[in-house]
């Protein structure tokens, strides 16, 4: 046993090339779990359950990734060791012999792996969990965290996922006769045969997922159909990367005055005929990529926005309505008696007729769930506006005042077909009376005789008043507790904190925020490694190629250009592709922003293109990092 754990140590000291990625991407996938498992186990966010339950599923996502991530990077190492692994059974070496030599390197991996990973997590728990308090605007509070859940469920993850890419890595031995284990690095090497099959499926699922992106306008519908358009655009991806490079490599090649130049010849020859490995490899990537400039920017967008959406929604710090009752004065009463003695900056409480409804240009519907055109829409009468405000205005029948938090350009209204002249805007952000979840906001001030000609619900009696968060906390509670059975049998009253809400949609798109910068590193930490394993498995296997072509009069200025016109091909043509993905997206993004009442386009379009630029630049430290080692290799 001591002289195979001497042979497994020096097997991954040999090869600390393939098995560095490797164990970048373990100890990182390692790291990025416990963290986000040890964080939704902090006593300082148990309180917090939108956080907690986001960490959780976000927890879930990244064990499932971690799987498919670590098992592709193992598959890797061992398909690049067939031909060391093969020579072990021309000495002699039985296959179970080889087995107890695999088995004592994925133990060594393993623990190196995870007390690695669980020691960055530890360290990096308190000051992740100090960062996401920040981003939901909580006090910090300083504890050493250290969580057993996390430690265990860490534990037991990774080694079902070591124990998985061991069975793996036996079967390949076990399944293979020493001839195919050193041939297991040229496998795939016939050039490919154009595909047309595939060509047109991937033409059409990525059209149908293009088309569903830019034709569907309801936020709801958008909603429900983006995860379609999601799974459409990958298939067609994964297509069109398979046949559809195959194709534009074909024509590259029958274009003779491009294909006959050293640096075009080898390139295009090389990836042609590895075409059935660089395809997925491609795909890969740009899936990776635009899974990162989708997530990072929607979640820096809708963290963005909370300010926008606070203001569009939250005016009044604490707000209460009642509805159906004959004495909705005695609530604005007790309001009033309530904040006698405390510091206050406005009350003020109004009749109205709330409803859910569309606006569309001048046309104003009542009962309206058109969700292109959702308003909240407020009927108020004269009379009421000018009792409880102290005004002096007058109408006739066919005239209006308006009020709209957006803005409103047209002269005229239509309210169920019924025209009115707009005779004036009122400015007075309290006529919006309740908060506004809807993209719209308009209140219409008409005569309480004009008002009768529609089938009215019941009278809403608003109260509203500003003032800090210990006298809104004190205010409404009273309120609540107050016993008002005497205003009537069907009565209804809705009271809300606004300083409640503000936290909770901190605590909601904090959690997304934190969640899709999580997800973005694990994502471009997954593109960034397939990109170095797949450079470095081609710098060993272009060896013995680019030093025939030295031989043959190649100069060492027109290999460099070689190896930078094939890696900028297999870097840049995902960038580019994701970048299209993120383009057509963008219409359907925008629509699911509109039904989340984030309606602000520019904060959406700065944040998708600082994403983009913070990948470029990323991506282009890797090219440069990677066609230097990849040319390292090539040249020896």
């Amino acid at each position: 046993m001591k002289f195979y754990l001497k042979l497994a140590l020096g097997n991954i000291k040999k090869n600390k090339k393939l098995y560095s990625s490797y164990f970048i991407s373990t100890i990182f996938s390692i790291a990025l779990y416990f963290i986000i498992k040890t964080v939704g186990n902090s006593p300082t966010l148990k309180d917090h359950d939108s956080i907690t339950m986001f960490l959780n599923l976000g927890g879930y996502v990244i064990a499932l990734f971690s799987l498919i991530f670590l098992f592709y990077t193992n598959s890797f190492v061992i398909k690049n060791r067939k031909k060391e692994i093969s020579l072990y059974h021309i000495l002699g070496m039985e296959k179970r012999n080889v087995r107890s030599m695999m088995l004592l390197e994925t133990i060594v991996i393993a623990l190196i792996s995870l007390v690695s990973g669980i020691v960055i997590g530890m360290l990096l728990s308190q000051i992740t969990s100090v960062i996401i308090l920040r981003i939901i605007h909580k006090s910090i509070h300083f504890s050493l965290i250290f969580s057993i859940d996390a430690f265990i469920k860490t534990i037991i993850i990774f080694s079902i996922i070591f124990f998985l890419s061991l069975i793996y890595n036996i079967s390949v031995v076990v399944r293979s006769n020493p001839i195919e284990l050193l041939k297991g690095q040229n496998i795939g090497e016939k050039e490919p045969k154009t595909k047309i099959f595939l060509t047109l499926l991937g033409v059409i699922a990525l059209g149908a997922g293009y088309y569903i992106a830019l034709s569907i306008t309801d936020p709801m519908q958008a909603m429900v159909l983006f995860f379609v358009a999601v799974i459409l655009v990958m298939i067609g991806t994964y297509c069109l990367f398979t046949a559809g490079s195959i194709a534009l490599l074909k024509f590259l090649k029958s274009r003779r005055n491009f294909y006959y130049q050293p640096t075009h010849f080898t390139s295009i020859s090389g990836l042609l005929y590895r075409i059935k490995q660089n395809a997925v490899g491609l795909a890969n990537i740009c899936i990776l990529c635009t899974c990162v400039l989708v997530t990072l920017s929607s979640t820096i967008c809708l963290y963005k926005g909370i300010q926008d959406s606070i203001k569009r929604q939250y005016y009044m710090g604490g707000t209460i309505t009642v509805t159906d009752s004959d004495y909705p004065d005695q609530v604005y009463e007790d309001v009033k008696g309530l904040l006698k003695n405390k510091k206050y900056d406005s009350l003020y409480t109004l009749s109205y007729y709330n409803y859910t409804g569309s606006l569309k240009k001048n046309k104003v519907h009542l009962n309206d769930y058109d969700y292109n055109h959702l308003a909240s829409i407020n009927l108020i009468s004269l009379e009421d506006y000018n009792h409880y405000f102290n005004q002096n205005l007058s109408l006739n029948n066919n005239e209006a005042y308006l009020y709209s938090y957006e803005g409103y350009n047209d002269h005229t209204i239509s309210l169920e077909n019924i025209p009115y002249t707009i005779k004036g805007q009122i400015k007075n952000r309290q006529l919006q009376a309740n908060n506004c979840f809807a993209p719209n906001n308009i209140s219409i001030v008409i005569n309480q005789s004009a008002l009768n000609n529609y089938k009215l619900k019941s009278k809403s009696y608003f109260i509203g008043f500003n003032a800090s968060k210990k006298v809104v906390d004190e205010v409404t509670t009273a309120i609540i507790h107050k016993d008002y059975n005497y205003l009537g049998n069907k009565y209804y009253v809705s009271i809300q904190n606004s300083y409640e809400d503000i936290d909770v949609i901190y605590e909601l798109y904090g959690s997304l925020l934190f969640i899709g910068i999580f997800l973005s590193m694990m994502f471009l930490v997954a593109a960034i490694v397939i990109i170095y394993n797949k450079q470095i498995s081609e710098g060993f296997e272009d060896q013995n190629k680019f030093e025939i072509l030295q031989n043959v009069g190649m100069s060492q200025k027109e290999v460099k250009q070689t190896i930078q016109f094939q890696v900028l091909i297999f870097f840049f043509v995902p960038l580019i592709v994701a970048i299209i993905h993120l383009a057509f997206a963008y219409p359907l993004i925008l629509r699911i922003f509109k039904g989340l009442l984030q309606c602000n386009e520019n904060v959406y379009l700065i944040s998708t293109t600082g994403c983009i630029a913070g990948l470029i630049i990323i991506y282009t430290i890797v090219y440069l990092m990677t066609s230097k080692a990849y040319y390292r290799i090539v040249k020896r």
